[in-house]
């Protein structure tokens, strides 16, 4: 159901006392032109309300005291059901799912329509934690709803992913004990390491056994993670984040291969005094540029490399005071693009997927009017370079529906222009490729060099063993 036209100003009753996480949807809210408020104490006709507007948990009480909008009753679900967020959290953990958050409309003839669907990244060990993060998310999706609204008096609806609660309360408590269990298990007796597999080929997804494969494993002090493969001057080379375990920052290195199938040790490419990772490295021109992730600093910066691997000068910033993971840059269809993944105020930065164009990787970079163009932390985050095979564009993404950096998904670009963007998800790196891996978050190419990173425990005891390579 679509609305052609709209008042110049929306009426919107609320239902009762928000809930504390509500208090800032509100004040998003409120920032809107043309929208006006009512509570429970004013006094109004109900022929002037476009919205009933409920924050908490749904049941049909509420509509037989409040009523319905001329839009209806806007309302909160979670896993599609009118279950308050732990419950759908705990039944969705005992799953291994993602958290479903949703809002919708209903109108008096029962009829129910979903207005805006994400689901979110849900650690089983930590559900207070992922409520709240989820809850910091949500607080904005009347606001994206209403301004898209205002802007051609639509609303759109959502095709409905579903999802089953098949676990009882009682038995999500107790996945929910024996999950926290593990995690205080691994924490006390391993550590997690990220290494690195590269190798040759043109699929679309890396093979088990190419003819040619480097396997990189770090010293068991420190891990790396976020490979990205270059060839300069004949010389193939993976850049990487190393993180030392012992104070927890990164910096970049760049570690050659050989054809003999080994490596040389990394060597550091770019370090400061807050966290990188993420080295996406493009040419443009004749130059070798570099955008690291920074969000510790709350910025996209691009570098120009001097000297390859290890002189780089700062030459531009793309983006300020955001907090941006793992941009990545494509040149396609005249413009240039960034994609990153961006959080909300003490929302989760591995669920939703902003797109940037630009005439050219200086910028000036304009934001998407689609943003977020996806809500989803099972295929939102970027997790390497978008490449073209057989004349289509793909974009790899992180699959954090469950854990951080579970699997990698690619998903094909059916639509990328200033003013849509859709993608299909067509293939999937699941973590079990390989007997040794655990987690895959990154896959990226340079030709036919593609290089893909692993994640596995190792015996907390061994990173008091700084030289050796497990």
């Amino acid at each position: 159901m679509t609305e052609t036209a709209h008042p110049k100003i929306l009426y919107i009753q609320l239902t009762s006392t928000l809930p504390a996480w509500a208090e800032h949807s509100l004040s998003l809210l409120k920032r809107i032109p043309a929208v006006q408020f009512y509570t429970q104490a004013d006094r109004i006709e109900s022929k002037e309300i476009d919205i009933v507007l409920h924050y908490g948990e749904y049941s049909a009480s509420v509509s037989q005291s409040f009523g319905y909008g001329r839009l209806g009753l806007w309302f909160f679900r979670f896993n599609n059901s009118d279950i308050d967020p732990f419950s759908a959290a705990r039944s969705a953990a005992a799953q291994n799912l993602a958290l479903e958050a949703s809002l919708w409309r209903r109108f008096p003839d029962g009829r129910c329509e979903c207005l805006y669907q994400s689901f979110g990244y849900l650690e089983a060990y930590a559900i207070r934690r992922s409520v709240r993060r989820t809850l910091a998310k949500i607080a904005h999706f009347p606001v994206r709803v209403l301004s898209d609204y205002q802007q051609d008096g639509n609303l759109k609806t959502y095709p409905v992913n579903e999802v089953k609660n098949n676990f009882s309360p009682l038995s999500a408590r107790f996945a929910e004990v024996r999950a926290v269990a593990r995690k205080i298990i691994q924490k006390l007796f391993w550590k997690e390491q990220w290494f690195i597999i590269a190798g040759r080929g043109n699929s679309i997804l890396p093979i088990s056994n190419p003819s040619q494969t480097w396997l990189l494993k770090p010293p068991a002090d420190r891990f790396w993670a976020d490979p990205f493969p270059i060839v300069k001057d004949g010389r193939q080379w993976i850049l990487a984040e190393e993180l030392f375990f012992s104070n927890w920052r990164g910096h970049l290195v760049a570690i050659e291969l050989f054809a003999d199938g080994t490596h040389s040790e990394a060597q550091i490419m770019l370090a400061g005094d807050k966290h990188l990772s993420y080295p996406f490295i493009f040419e443009w021109g004749s130059e070798i540029y570099l955008v690291p992730e920074s969000s510790a600093d709350k910025n996209v910066v691009l570098w120009k490399c001097g000297h390859f691997p290890d002189q780089w000068q700062q030459v531009a910033t793309l983006l300020t005071d955001i907090q941006a993971a793992d941009a990545t840059l494509v040149e396609h269809a005249d413009h240039w693009w960034m994609f990153t993944s961006i959080a909300e105020k003490n929302a989760s930065i591995h669920e939703e997927l902003h797109v940037y164009f630009a005439d050219s990787p200086l910028g000036p970079w304009t934001a998407h009017p689609q943003n977020p163009v996806k809500s989803d932390a099972r295929n939102a985050r970027p997790a390497g370079n978008l490449f073209l095979s057989e004349g289509t564009l793909y974009r790899p993404a992180q699959d954090c529906g469950t854990e951080y950096g579970k699997a990698t998904v690619i998903n094909r670009i059916d639509r990328l222009d200033p003013e849509g963007f859709s993608e299909t998800p067509v293939a999937r790196l699941d973590p079990r490729w390989r007997s040794d891996c655990t987690r895959t978050h990154t896959l990226s190419r340079f030709n036919d060099l593609w290089a893909v990173d692993g994640y596995r425990l190792i015996p907390r005891w061994s990173v008091f063993r700084y030289n050796e390579t497990i």
